[in-house]
């Protein structure tokens, strides 16, 4: 059961292949989760590797998968299990992997409702969107959340890659929570754009496709971009990647009117959707030519705040110079509320 592919930059396909059950007479077989990577080139088998024993729990269910492939003979590979969530950690190198547990794999109680076209259900998914962007040490960070979840996490795949440390729980901190997408905000597959470092998001509950700038310090509502929403082309988008020539694609595919309810098979409900990644964040909160406020501006507080080291004025001064201070500050305030409120931005 080929659940989600990835082809890397070193000519390889990798399949996840999630495993069955099949009832034979009347013994049931089970087929391990896997990895089959093949060569692009000539669509050969290079490897199989099956997930040993220890990493397939009880409601196991890998579902995706991300591919650190900097260099082709020591790459990695991460497939996320939202069933009893986890991580494993897949060495070409080594090959072999390790599991790894956390917290932050973990479902939110309270972000476990969907109300997707008027169709209400439950879901409990853990792990599911995990996205990597390479960084300058030579290792990656790993953009992740579960499904069931409002919340955005972040792990250095040096962390990862260690498998003594991955499998401590000495390790907790090495993992951060980066801020929260809000009321409805749970998100489904991820990928980030290696060019702009722009990672994008499926929303299942919004119907929509939104991003978020990976160099911006601060994770909230507004500092995500809104890039398409619609209840008819982007029901349940469920698979979302850009390639080597920046292009965006989404494939919407209504699973939620599957599972739940049936396909009106005279109705379109599977859709391929593509724009330039240019295109996509234009005008969005993602959108890179848009400068981030000056300096004075961020450092407000600073120019505000008084000074520890300033001599205090003599008994009888007038304050002249006090007061300087206050209305250039005040006004200086009033300037920056002045473009705040108009939405004020500024390109190249």
């Amino acid at each position: 059961s080929p659940f989600r592919i990835r082809a890397d930059r070193c000519g390889r396909l990798w399949v996840l292949d999630t495993g069955v059950e099949e009832l034979l007479g009347n013994t049931t077989v089970t087929s391990p989760t896997s990895l089959l990577v093949y060569d692009l080139h000539n669509d050969n088998l290079l490897r199989r590797y099956k997930f040993p024993a220890d990493h397939q729990k009880e409601n196991s269910f890998y579902a995706n998968i991300a591919v650190e492939d900097t260099d082709c003979d020591d790459t990695f590979a991460y497939a996320a299990d939202l069933g009893s969530p986890g991580l494993v950690v897949y060495s070409w190198k080594q090959q072999e992997s390790w599991r790894v547990k956390h917290h932050f794999f973990h479902p939110d109680p309270l972000a476990g409702n969907y109300n997707i076209t008027g169709i209400n259900f439950q879901w409990d998914d853990g792990l599911f969107g995990i996205a990597l962007k390479p960084q300058s040490d030579g290792y990656a960070t790993l953009y992740f959340h579960p499904l069931s979840s409002l919340n955005e996490f972040s792990v250095s795949t040096k962390v990862l890659r260690n498998q003594t440390y991955a499998t401590d729980s000495s390790n907790y901190h090495e993992f951060k929570i980066l801020g929260s997408r809000g009321p409805n905000g749970q998100a489904g597959v991820a990928f980030v754009d290696q060019k702009t470092g722009v990672i994008f998001y499926a929303l299942p509950n919004l119907n929509a496709i939104t991003c978020w700038k990976t160099s911006n310090r601060a994770y909230t509502i507004k500092s995500l971009g809104r890039v398409y929403m619609s209840t008819v082309d982007m029901v349940f988008p469920n698979d979302v990647k850009v390639d080597d020539e920046s292009n965006l694609w989404v494939l919407s595919d209504r699973l939620h009117q599957y599972m739940y309810e049936s396909l009106n098979r005279n109705d379109i409900n599977f859709r391929v959707l593509t724009a330039t990644v240019k295109d996509a964040i234009q005008n969005t909160a993602c959108d890179t030519n848009i400068k981030p406020l000056p300096d004075i501006i961020t450092n407000l507080g600073d120019i505000l705040r008084p000074s520890t080291t300033t001599v205090a004025p003599k008994v009888g001064s007038s304050g002249v110079d006090a007061l300087h201070f206050t209305t250039s500050a005040m006004a200086l305030f009033s300037i920056v509320i002045v473009l705040l409120s108009s939405n004020f931005c500024f390109r190249i």
